[in-house]
């Protein structure tokens, strides 16, 4: 049996927000709707050049932005620096920040409404992009970001550690067209996940996909290095199909068609979080018997000498039933490689929450994996 993963306005003065989480007053300097220009700026995806509203902003860019028309709300191209504070960014289909290769500091921002119009099933429309490929480095703090078609915060592959602190990233809930995920970091990034309230990642359709609230991914089954020594803690994190997920994953030496767990250490930590669904939404991630199946789960890890400690889970989406499907479970370490899991408790009644495996459903553990579906 396999488990499948997947994996708008011009204001003239003083913008007021009442979101938790973010600086209550923008200042602003410089707004744009009518007349934006959407300049090429040299960055690729799905064949085209993307465009993007402002680029290369020097200093602190403190702004209302009305991306609506562009592809990318600010973009930071190789060897630029900078920093994005109290400021709304809205309106573009791909991106609303791109770092790609430059070291940009994102604080007090709202990113919202990030897709296309209406929202659909292609694979982007991401708030803030630390882009694969590039040496990009930077913080991610204390922003609010929401309404995203496909991820909120996404870190791939950067050359130093990356703190994403204290935002608040927020999902649609459950929709049956794409499977969101709220925090991605892979292909080897750096990065400290810490703080955060993640909310409301969840796929109901027939795709054979599970969304992430975190999502920590890497290995040659995904063409990049594997996401090692990152640390997830003092995050909340709610209504997600998988809360947090961690899925390093190697191409099996005897099948190159399979995924398996790496041989070497990733000692990712996971620790002091609260997750909690009391949905069962999902029902197509996992293969059961031959037929699409749900998956949830409060930690899902396939990696080596991982660490999942002193974590809250509970609620009815990661109860595990009286018969199956769905497969829900606490913690699913079917793949994981010398896992310690110590002092985890449902955060209902404080009982011991142990590690499980799908193996104990069907009797026998197939070490065959897909990868998630993830934003390169």
């Amino acid at each position: 049996m396999r488990r499948l993963f997947s994996m708008s306005v011009v204001l003239l003065a003083v913008v007021a927000l009442t979101l938790v989480g973010v600086v209550e007053f923008i200042s602003v300097k410089d707004a744009h709707a009518a007349g934006l220009t959407c300049t090429p700026t040299g960055f690729y995806r799905d064949g085209m050049n993307l465009t993007a509203a402002v680029i290369n902003p020097t200093g602190t860019y403190n702004a209302v932005l009305n991306a609506s028309g562009c592809n990318i709300g600010v973009y930071y191209g190789p060897g630029a620096t900078g920093k994005v504070l109290r400021s709304e960014i809205y309106g573009a289909n791909y991106f609303g920040i791109v770092n790609n290769g430059g070291s940009v500091v994102i604080s007090n921002s709202f990113i919202h409404d990030i897709g296309e119009v209406p929202f659909n099933g292609s694979q982007h429309g991401v708030g803030i992009y630390f882009a694969y490929g590039a040496t990009s480095s930077g913080h991610i703090m204390h922003n609010h970001i929401s309404r995203y078609q496909k991820g909120g915060i996404v870190v791939n592959g950067t050359s130093s550690l990356v703190k994403i602190e204290s935002n608040t990233v927020t999902g649609l809930g459950p929709v049956n067209f794409i499977a969101q995920n709220g925090i991605e970091v892979g292909y080897g990034a750096q990065a400290n996940v810490f703080n955060n309230t993640v909310t409301g990642n969840s796929y109901t359709g027939m795709n054979f996909a599970s969304s992430g609230g975190i999502l920590l991914f890497g290995g040659s089954c995904y063409g990049g290095n594997l996401t090692t020594n990152v640390h997830v803690s003092n995050n909340n994190v709610v209504g997600n199909d998988v809360g947090v997920w961690l899925s390093d994953l190697v191409v099996d030496p005897n099948n190159a068609n399979n995924c398996l767990a790496p041989s070497t250490s990733t000692n990712v930590q996971i620790y002091k979080n609260t997750i909690t669904n009391d949905a069962v939404n999902n029902v197509s991630g996992y293969i059961f018997n031959g037929a699409p199946a749900g998956y949830q789960a409060g930690i899902s890890d396939a990696g080596n000498h991982d660490k999942i400690i002193s974590n809250s889970i509970c609620g009815v989406g990661y109860t595990p039933p009286a018969s199956n499907p769905p497969i829900l479970l606490n913690i699913d370490i079917t793949y994981a490689f010398n896992v310690l899991v110590k002092g985890n408790t449902s955060c209902g009644s404080g009982a011991a929450v142990n590690g499980a495996s799908t193996a104990l459903i069907h009797g026998a553990q197939q070490m065959l994996i897909a990868r998630a579906s993830v934003v390169k």
